[in-house]
């Protein structure tokens, strides 16, 4: 099966369960959610999307990084799944930048998402300018494109674990990501440009699980609390971790995935049985 999957696709467990599509961070690729995978790989169809620039995926064909948006990375995205699974209902989880580009596959009806989990979704767009969180944020995206590879992403690591991790990496995985770092400058251009406001976001009908961590930044904590205003079906839940609880605390923030998934899980199998 795998040699007909689009570039940057991986698809684990069940062909006859649910269908589940997994978004992951910048700076990372699919393999983030490796422990998720292998706990429901039994019951459920998972698709991982490898984002533009990441992993095996292919590099965002853009001239300039400034004028990146998701109107780049979403048409793959949604291709590369229908491909999969047609229209069939889905439930998607997002973390970070792969959590607001689900916010806006859901808001747009691009796929059939019958529910909706994201870790701390970095839509900064919904943010005003003059907003504190808005201007923190903004000014690590300057950095990403004023400083070197090595230096920009030491800052946007660093910004989003804590002082010194960037450094104390082993020197390859610091190749690698600094590799990567017009991508995440990419992705910062693509965040603050998206045209939805948010009061958009009250068209997302589905329910929608917000996950939260207790020691994150400023930008991601506004972000979360103006969506939680207007999501209508929305649960939100604050975790003992950082911005980065999928990779670093998956104890803690997996079991609230699953449960949430398996919960809305009965809804899509109907359906299924419907159709």
């Amino acid at each position: 099966m795998s040699e007909a999957l689009p570039q940057g696709f991986q698809r684990f467990g069940n062909p006859n369960g649910p269908s589940l599509v997994l978004l992951h961070s910048s700076q990372s690729n699919t393999s983030q959610w490796r422990a998720l995978i292998q706990q429901l790989q039994a019951e459920y169809d998972i698709i991982g999307v490898d984002l533009l620039g990441y992993g095996k995926a292919p590099k965002a064909d853009v001239e300039q990084v400034e004028a990146f948006r998701f109107s780049d990375e979403v048409p793959r995205i949604v291709e590369g799944v229908q491909g999969l699974v047609g229209a069939e209902p889905l439930s998607l989880i997002g973390h970070s930048y792969g959590g607001a580009l689900a916010l806006k596959l859901a808001l747009e009806k691009l796929l059939n998402v019958q529910a909706l989990a994201v870790f701390e979704p970095v839509a900064f767009h919904v943010l005003e300018a003059n907003e504190a969180a808005r201007q923190e944020i903004e000014a690590i995206a300057t950095q990403m494109d004023a400083n070197d590879p090595v230096q920009s992403t030491a800052t946007f690591v660093d910004y989003w674990n804590q002082p010194g991790f960037f450094a104390a990496l082993p020197t390859k995985v610091q190749q690698l990501m600094a590799s990567q770092a017009a991508k995440v400058a990419m992705d910062f251009a693509a965040l603050m440009g998206e045209p939805h406001k948010l009061v958009d976001y009250r068209r997302i009908a589905q329910p929608v699980l917000l996950l939260t961590g207790s020691q994150t930044q400023q930008s991601a904590k506004r972000v979360a609390e103006q969506l939680q205003q207007v999501l209508p079906d929305v649960r939100v839940k604050q975790l003992a971790c950082g911005h980065m609880g999928p990779l670093t605390h998956p104890q803690l923030v997996n079991p609230e995935l699953q449960r949430f998934i398996a919960e809305h899980a009965g809804a899509q199998k109907a359906e299924l049985v419907r159709d």
